[in-house]
């Protein structure tokens, strides 16, 4: 049977790990085993030949009595923590999901453009510029930052688009600012930025993002909380849950929760996403999503719903890629009828 070459990396980080552990507590063993071995043989006044084998047969037993019970799915259960992190991770790169984006140490580029047909045979145009750059002598903690996006919501929907390519360049709002990066990967980490939101005027915003991964035997959770503050309208905040586990060794399953509440509308955008990732080899890979959103007010209701898949392919080196988005949106505004969309997209993604 032929793996792809990510189950082989999995599988290879997998392999290295156990090693690595293994190794670790096998030496710390031998050394304090040895230590104490030698104490008993002096104190004792021993022959080494003949003592050696029992002094540590009795050492071994002592220490296998004080060992917990469950103690031996230690090992089982941290292999299997690292290898949902490292899974979701790399499929997180491939897909260039704004996560990548956020949290890159070096220098990030992504240039996105999509062209959108739906079922009356119309066209659209979208798109998209993030751009990363770590500014020097800052030990990587401040960094520049230009997004045409920033502004929009994880598995958004609500795109408007435009009616040629170079008017889905110009009609945007830029967001230009510096980041900095406060705390430990693995730990709580604190990103706050402040910049200006260019459009017709200029306007200041600030931004406070707190983020957390944890780790359980299956499941990888990432949470993170932004509040934030624009000129225009005031305070606000976005809340993102995701929870991540491997169905099989090429498959992973999501579940993303996503909550914005803004003082200028006064009522939650409200998101349920469910996604499932498959790697078909190191270059291609596809994802199938049902997704539903909705508002809080006057009752929590939802607006729509969203059926889809994503086929990504790794065109040319690790910066060029291709994807096929076929959609099928349910509109609360649209008697919730069925509307079909097909988007192309190209990307090029530059990373250092």
């Amino acid at each position: 049977m032929a793996y792809s070459a990510l189950e082989n990396f999995i599988y290879f980080i997998l392999f290295i790990l156990c090693i690595l552990l293994s190794a670790n507590v096998a030496a710390e063993t031998e050394n304090l085993s040895y230590s104490f071995t030698e104490q008993k043989i002096i104190e004792k006044n021993l022959d080494v030949d003949d003592s050696y084998e029992d002094i540590v047969e009795d050492e071994q037993s002592e220490a296998e009595l004080k060992r917990p019970f469950f103690s031996f799915l230690d090992g089982p259960h941290n292999v299997i923590s690292a290898g949902v992190e490292v899974f979701a991770r790399n499929i997180d790169e491939f897909f260039s999901n704004d996560k990548v984006f956020y949290e890159a140490s070096g220098t990030y580029l992504q240039l996105r453009a999509d062209s959108v047909f739906n079922e009356n045979g119309d066209v659209g145009y979208e798109g998209n510029v993030r751009l990363k750059l770590r500014l020097p002598n800052t030990k990587r903690k401040l960094k520049f930052t230009l997004e045409s996006n920033a502004n929009e919501r994880p598995d958004d929907i609500t795109t408007q688009l435009k009616n040629t390519p170079i008017a889905a360049v110009e009609n945007k709002d830029y967001f230009a600012g510096l980041q900095a990066t406060l705390g430990k990967e693995n730990e709580w980490q604190f990103k706050p930025s402040i910049g200006l939101r260019l459009s017709s005027s200029v306007e200041p915003y600030v931004k406070f993002r707190l983020k957390r991964k944890y780790e359980f035997t299956k499941w990888n959770i990432y949470w993170h909380e932004t509040p934030y503050w624009f000129d225009s309208f005031g305070w606000g905040f976005d809340s993102y849950l995701e929870l991540n586990t491997k169905i099989s060794d090429a498959a992973l399953f999501r579940a993303s929760t996503f909550a914005r509440w803004t003082n200028e509308a006064d009522q939650f955008e409200l998101s349920q996403v469910f996604s499932m990732f498959h790697t078909l080899s190191k270059r291609r890979a596809i994802s199938y999503f049902v997704g539903v959103y909705g508002n809080s007010e006057p009752t929590v209701f939802a607006t729509h719903y969203l059926l889809g898949a994503t086929y990504r392919q790794n065109v040319h080196k690790d910066y060029l890629f291709f994807e096929i988005i076929p959609q099928i949106k349910y509109d609360k505004l649209n008697a919730f009828h069925a509307e079909q969309t097909l988007t192309l997209r190209v990307e090029f993604v530059f990373k250092k």
